[in-house]
């Protein structure tokens, strides 16, 4: 559970009784696959779908859901092929809950997810760019090994 700007926030995995309010906010962020929203959620609750690999919806003290958080973990990285680093597929806050704060703290606990699934980096894309957080030990350790290993192209 995190709190934001003053105002409780819980951020926490989706359960099935969530799947009205993940569709919504998937159809706003992704609207030319809303045909396909409904079964891809129930798929994910059945352990169906190979990704998103978690869900996480933050919502009001009064139980609104006001975000939407899909994570993977890819191996597929350019830089960290073959390697696990989390992985944003998809972040959405609803209008009105925009500008406190929750951005942040959404991918903080995104960063903590992929942690606790012991990748070894964090990454997402932006404006057709991969942005990763080099900050994770593991990545900083792979980086000097792998420096170490090939000083010339260093």
């Amino acid at each position: 559970m995190e709190e934001a700007s003053g105002a409780l926030i819980t951020i926490r995995p989706v359960t099935p009784a969530d799947a009205t309010a993940w569709e919504g906010m998937r159809t706003a962020m992704w609207p030319d696959g809303s045909d396909d929203h409904a079964t891809e959620i129930a798929s994910f609750f059945a352990g169906a779908l190979p990704e998103p690999h978690a869900v996480m919806l933050a919502e009001t003290k009064d139980h609104k859901p006001i975000a939407l958080l899909e994570l993977s973990v890819r191996r597929d990285i350019p830089g960290l092929d073959g390697q696990p680093v989390g992985y944003i597929e998809g972040l959405y806050i609803e209008p009105e809950a925009r500008g406190r704060d929750l951005a942040r703290r959404l991918l903080q606990v995104s960063r903590d997810w992929a942690r606790e699934q012991n990748c070894i980096g964090f990454a997402s894309d932006r404006a057709d760019r991969i942005i990763i957080d080099r900050t994770f030990p593991a990545y900083l350790r792979r980086m000097r090994n792998l420096l170490q290993e090939h000083p010339a192209q260093a």
